[in-house]
């Protein structure tokens, strides 16, 4: 079974643009972090975002254009405030395990999607927003 590491060599370093600002931001801002009573985002949200802010990343990457604000549409998709992402983005950052659990997920996610005509052992693992996606992709001639 592939690891985390050999799986990200394997991506095209001009997809993880987004994700490295984001993680370049969350350390950046470092030390703020959450307080005794505050929690996280949920874990699924947290990879439904990061799942379709690579999505955004990607097609960016391809010179698509992309709207103004995807980012903000994206997380305001999930009822997910800026400062909430960032702030869950610094939590994972100080748990690397975590973080790296978490990644696995988006990337098989994102492998999943790009190979739509696999099957997928459990489907709840795709982002219900990006079910779709997945659906036409597949239905198409």
């Amino acid at each position: 079974m592939p690891t985390v590491s050999s799986l990200l060599r394997s991506v095209p370093p001009r997809r993880w643009g987004m994700v490295g600002a984001a993680i370049g931001l969350g350390l950046m801002v470092g030390c703020s972090g959450f307080s005794a009573g505050d929690t996280p985002l949920p874990d699924t949200t947290f990879t439904r975002v990061l799942t379709e802010l690579h999505m955004a990343s990607s097609r960016q990457s391809r010179d698509v254009a992309t709207p103004p604000g995807l980012r903000d549409s994206i997380l305001a998709r999930y009822d997910v405030e800026p400062s909430e992402f960032e702030a869950t983005l610094r939590h994972y950052t100080r748990r690397p395990d975590r973080l790296e659990t978490m990644y696995q997920t988006v990337i098989d996610t994102l492998q999943a999607l790009r190979r739509p005509d696999r099957r997928r052992p459990d489907s709840r693992s795709i982002p219900d927003s990006l079910e779709d996606r997945s659906r036409k992709a597949s239905d198409a001639p």
